[in-house]
């Protein structure tokens, strides 16, 4: 029998590697370019939307605190002051030479503290630039609530709201804000002239862009968004002095809903 011999054959086969292309190369990093660009614009955005809550958290828990203790102490509110009276929530320290000055025990002696479950961190915004060190409490009661400054600040000599029921439009009627007093903290409670004259002789932090974030005495809470242009409020908000002239559709939202009974 003959043997076929079978021959084999054997193909060589070469890979090609293939690199990229200019273009292409252009194209991804174009497109990295992309999400690093939205990636600056989205996270600020998101950091920002968190602080607002957080923000308004703190606001919802001080504006429950203050009903709880209406509520146990036979419908009486706690001072809006800052140690005028033994019933203040804060009681705060003195404005030595212009260096004010606010510790961890003024907070705790305040009435406002045993309601508080957060605790101190509870007075102060993750908005709030300074340190704890030079800063301790952020936020302010409306001056023309309770025993309040407001009635001193334009307000009729003889009215005060000192009861829920004489809130007239309590989800109108701001209860806390946020305020910057460039003394060092923020003393007594918040106001400004409600005459329409145009003065802020307190001053409300600036420090959440195109918002002030509120609460209100129904106790729901909220962010205005402010008609100014954030360098002018950056600017009129930072001064210096008390007393600030500064009229406009922003200081009449705010008189309005600091006393909104004065306008019914």
């Amino acid at each position: 029998m003959k043997r076929i011999a079978m021959k084999r054959t054997t193909t060589n086969r070469t890979t090609t590697n293939r690199a990229f292309t200019l273009v292409e190369v252009l194209v991804t990093l174009a497109i990295i370019a992309l999400l690093v660009a939205l990636l600056i614009v989205v996270i600020p955005q998101v950091q920002r939307q968190s602080r607002s809550s957080v923000c308004l958290s703190n606001q919802r828990q001080l504006n429950m605190g203050y009903s709880l203790y209406y509520s146990d102490n036979a419908g009486r509110f706690m001072g809006v002051d800052t140690g005028f009276f033994a019933w203040d929530w804060v009681q705060g320290q003195s404005n030595l030479n212009g260096q004010g000055f606010e510790t961890e025990n003024a907070l705790k002696l305040g009435r406002m503290f045993p309601y508080v479950g957060g605790g101190i961190a509870t007075y102060r915004s993750p908005f709030d630039p300074f340190t704890p060190f030079q800063r301790l409490r952020t936020y302010s009661l409306n001056a023309y609530i309770s025993t309040g400054y407001g009635p001193n600040w334009s307000g009729p000599p003889t009215w005060q709201v000192n009861t829920m029921g004489k809130i007239a439009q309590p989800s109108e009627t701001i209860l806390t804000s946020l305020e910057y007093d460039h003394r060092g903290y923020n003393i007594n409670s918040f106001g400004i002239s409600v005459n329409g004259d145009g003065i802020w002789i307190d001053k409300i932090a600036p420090w959440n862009p195109g918002h002030w974030n509120f609460s209100f005495a129904d106790g729901s809470v909220s962010s205005y968004a402010h008609a100014g242009r954030q360098d002018i409020v950056d600017y009129y908000m930072t001064l210096p002095v008390n007393g600030v002239y500064w009229p406009g559709p922003d200081y009449e939202w705010l008189r309005r809903h600091l006393a909104p009974s004065l306008f019914e």
